[in-house]
């Protein structure tokens, strides 16, 4: 599938001075406006902290060591801004000053800001509950609130370009707690679960969005997807809310369709080499026969997509390794669990590249993490999936043309080939716990690295280099 252009407004900045504050920008930052004109810059990798946590002097450095280019933010709350339907904005909420020193500090590490709007008040969706939907009646009013952020935040010196409606909105209110955050806009009695009224929302408050910055970028809320069918009738149909949104008119009112993954590690024999993505165990089984937990998603949405004529960029843009709580492994570092995550990020990663999704957001950047997911352990130091981040992020920074499977090494190698300036960068691993060995020309060698980003010197035999792969993937970086 062809890859989509995104015409967007992306953020450099050079952080020199100290942690941003919300009543000042950050002392010497020099703010660059570069446009993406194509997705083909090769730039998915993203994180997400919890509110507060990105600012905090544990994370931020962590923060500017790893250098991602994404960060989502899930703070902004209308409820807490407009607590009656007669109250103005409150600018000064707790949760206001919370994002802007958010952003603040994004935008001194170089990250591009994705923003979500969420957590409705009572009053707009007639529920006691965090978690529900907004009644149509009070869709104009939604609209005003967003159009009044928009305006606020994309300018100096907040320059927030993505917004995001609510996050899994896929959620029955029924099947979650008084106090849960998600998005609840569905509906487990109707055919397209709530679907429709969600595409009757972004009907309404797109053009608001639109009309406060044209720049701005609307992304559908993030989707749980749990599943592609009925598995228990008294769930409800939500892999049909997408469907929904689409019969309601919902089609040219968002950019980009945004989906969440989240394989469970699950502990037995072997479970050290053992591919959670692929893993019918991890997910149930769900989405094993469509490719798997990431892809197996995404091609999923775009079925759905085409049967309504439309083509939207793909963001993975909620991801992660979960821990059943059970297993005592998941709670101390290092463990297999740890290893495991680290390899199932970049398996599941450059699979959602070479299937052409242009974002791939980890869920958490601080430690532990919802189910021990974070990137850093308690005490915010780097776990091996942090680590396995970064060598991703600082190997494609090399190159340029998103990635292609690569079948040249053998049946059971899977390997994903970039395009550099006058190179191939090859990520490769062993499809299993056995050691495999790639070789090739040695005048076509040219560096090789290790998960964590160790050079790897190969053994020499005549004409040819020698690589070992084991399940733990590697970097080659070759002629082509």
């Amino acid at each position: 599938m062809k890859r989509h252009t995104i015409i967007a407004l992306f953020i450099l900045s050079v952080f020199v001075g100290s942690l941003p504050t919300a009543a000042q920008q950050p002392a010497n930052i020099t703010t660059i406006y570069v446009p993406v004109v194509s997705s083909n810059l090769i730039r998915p990798y993203g994180i997400e902290p919890n509110t507060g946590w990105l600012y905090s002097s544990s994370v931020y450095p962590q923060a500017a060591n790893l250098g991602a280019h994404w960060v989502r933010l899930n703070t902004i709350s209308w409820r807490e801004a407009q607590p009656t339907a007669t109250s103005p904005i409150n600018w000064s909420a707790p949760s206001f000053q919370r994002f802007e020193r958010e952003v603040l500090a994004a935008n001194a590490l170089g990250l591009q800001v994705m923003a979500i709007i969420d957590d409705h008040p009572s009053w707009a969706t007639g529920s006691t509950k965090i978690c529900a939907a907004i009644l149509d009646e009070y869709h104009d009013e939604f609209a005003v609130f967003v159009r009044a952020v928009v305006a606020k935040y994309s300018q100096h010196p907040y320059f927030v370009r993505y917004w995001e409606l609510g996050n899994e909105p896929d959620v029955d209110p029924s099947l979650v707690g008084e106090l849960s955050p998600f998005g609840c806009w569905g509906d487990k009695n109707d055919e397209y679960y709530g679907g429709e009224r969600y595409g009757r929302m972004l009907r309404v408050v797109t053009p608001a969005i639109r009309a406060a910055d044209p720049g701005a970028k609307v992304i559908f809320g993030g989707l749980l997807l749990a599943r592609p069918e009925n598995t228990n009738q008294t769930d409800g149909k939500p892999f049909n809310f997408l469907a929904g949104a689409l019969r309601a008119g919902a089609g040219d009112y968002f950019d980009i369709l945004a989906f969440h993954t989240y394989p469970t590690f699950f502990e037995r024999t072997g479970f050290s080499n053992i591919d959670f993505d692929l893993d019918s165990q991890s997910l149930g089984g769900a989405w094993v026969s469509r490719g798997g937990a990431t892809v197996g998603k995404a091609r999923f949405l775009r079925e759905v997509m085409q049967q309504y004529g439309i083509n939207k960029p793909l963001f993975l843009n909620e991801t992660g390794l979960r821990c059943d709580g059970r297993y005592s492994s998941c709670e101390t570092q290092p463990t297999a669990f740890e290893q495991a995550k680290a390899n199932h990020l970049i398996r599941s990663s450059m699979r959602a590249m070479a299937d052409g999704i242009e974002n791939y957001i980890w869920y958490t950047l601080q430690g532990p993490g919802w189910s021990n997911t974070g990137l850093l352990d308690v005490n915010q130091q780097p776990r091996p999936a942090y680590t396995a981040m970064k060598t991703a992020i600082e190997r494609l920074n090399e190159v340029r043309v998103p990635p292609q499977p690569f079948t040249g090494y053998g049946t059971n190698i899977e390997a994903y080939r970039f395009r550099g300036n006058g190179f191939v960068l090859d990520v490769v691993w062993s499809v299993d716990s056995t050691l495999r060995q790639i070789t090739l020309p040695a005048t076509s060698f040219i560096a090789a690295y290790t998960r964590s980003g160790a050079p790897i010197t190969p053994v020499s035999a005549g004409g040819n280099v020698i690589i070992s792969v084991g399940f733990e993937n590697v970097y080659l970086k070759r002629t082509p």
